[in-house]
């Protein structure tokens, strides 16, 4: 296995190797020789991402980056662990961890499926259980929430008397997996991959789109998805829902355990960052110097702030939250992945390396030729293609 495995080291190098030839010979698309050397990075840094994963093939990335030339040392530790992006990731984290340590995502999960218009209706009792499912996504990091869900589900599951085998037990567990995805991607409040995204499009293309326009977007599409997600399970896998006659809501409602103050402090310090995020947009016109302080601090700043409030404040002696603790919970593969991701994303529009007008140069012939109309659904196409193999960051920026 292991031999396996090391294999796709060196076939990375041989890409790397074969790339860097086939790169040479477009320096009169507009690409520099460093350019084709940090390109050919990583065209094989995104075959070790498939083959091997994201954690230490991300750093060897960053590493290696800095001999191709395209710019100094100092420039590629700041666009990539220095970037504000990266750093909104780690106390976005923290702080999900805050609101999962102190119970607020189950408590908020159980308030959705303890409503009296549950009670015995099994397709309200889903719909329900999956809007909770995409509201917490909309606010938090998908792996903590797919798992918090996951583990609820099968609670609510085995006290029932459904086996994993039912189609209902079924219906439920995929529609975690697919509702988790979907909502990781309707704001990017919470989850990095639309924050990334869209940092990644300004920093690329010179495009800025505000978080509430994106908004505005993704999450009327992930409801229509929730929907469709629904209709799907109702007229198509037609569950059987006879158990679930004996689902109580009402019992449930009663279980339910108040908040406790480290709970209601982690809850206010997020939903003020929230708020402080996304003030801008609304009290530009109004209140315009402040809108531009708060921008011109920016949301990393405003996360580290957040992070430092819930670890310095004491209820009975304890900390809101243990900075240890959440030091260990965060998943940081997932940040040196960002990181990675971001610095590539700046890499290819500086100047030094000449990526982006040789990739403008590439794809000039094809946009020449096609509508605008049908250029945009072959993009369109592509992506969804590419991210049924690759990560989905990955596909973004190519």
């Amino acid at each position: 296995m292991k031999k396996s495995r090391n294999k796709h080291i060196l076939i990375a190098a041989i890409l790397f190797a074969a790339m860097r030839m086939l790169l040479g010979n477009c320096m009169d698309m507009g690409l520099t020789p460093a350019g084709a050397s940090a390109l050919s990075l990583f065209i094989s840094t995104v075959y070790l991402w498939i083959t091997y994963g994201t954690g230490w093939t991300s750093m060897l990335s960053i590493g290696l980056l800095a001999f191709t030339g395209i710019a100094p040392a100092a420039t590629i530790m700041g666009n990539s662990f220095g970037n504000s992006t990266t750093v909104i990731c780690i106390g976005t984290l923290i702080l999900c961890v805050a609101l999962e340590e102190n119970g607020v995502t189950r408590l908020i999960a159980n308030w959705f499926i303890s409503r009296k218009i549950v009670n015995k209706k099994p397709y309200m009792f889903l719909f329900m259980f999956l809007l909770a499912n995409l509201f917490i996504c909309y606010f938090m990091e998908a792996t903590a929430v797919m798992i918090i869900f996951l583990a609820l589900g099968k609670s609510i599951l085995d006290s029932l008397g459904y086996t994993a085998e039912d189609k209902f037990s079924k219906s439920l567990y995929f529609g975690i997996l697919w509702i988790t995805c979907v909502g990781n991607g309707a704001t990017p409040i919470g989850p990095p991959v639309p924050m990334l995204m869209l940092n990644s499009l300004a920093a690329i293309t010179g495009e800025t789109i505000s978080w509430i326009k994106y908004m505005a977007v993704g999450i009327p599409l992930s409801l229509v998805t929730l929907l469709l997600t629904l209709a799907i399970i109702k007229w198509f896998v037609r569950p059987d829902c006879g158990k679930f006659a004996s689902y109580d809501a009402m019992a449930r409602r009663r279980d339910l355990q108040k908040l406790d103050q480290k709970g209601i402090l982690s809850l206010i310090v997020y939903v003020g960052l929230i708020i402080a995020w996304l003030l801008p947009d609304f009290i530009g016109l109004i209140l315009p110097a402040v809108a531009e302080k708060l921008s011109s601090v920016g949301a990393s700043i405003l996360s580290l702030i957040a992070v430092a409030v819930v670890c310095a404040i004491q209820v009975k002696g304890e900390p809101v939250l243990k900075y240890e603790t959440a030091v260990k919970k965060i998943h940081w593969t997932t940040v040196i992945f960002i990181a990675c991701i971001f610095l590539y994303a700046s890499a290819f529009n500086m100047e030094s390396g000449g990526i982006n007008v040789f990739l403008k140069a590439l794809v000039a012939p094809l946009a020449g030729q096609l509508p605008a109309g049908v250029l945009a659904a072959v993009f369109l196409l592509f992506v969804i293609y590419v991210t049924n193999f690759a990560s989905n960051v990955v596909t973004g920026i190519i």
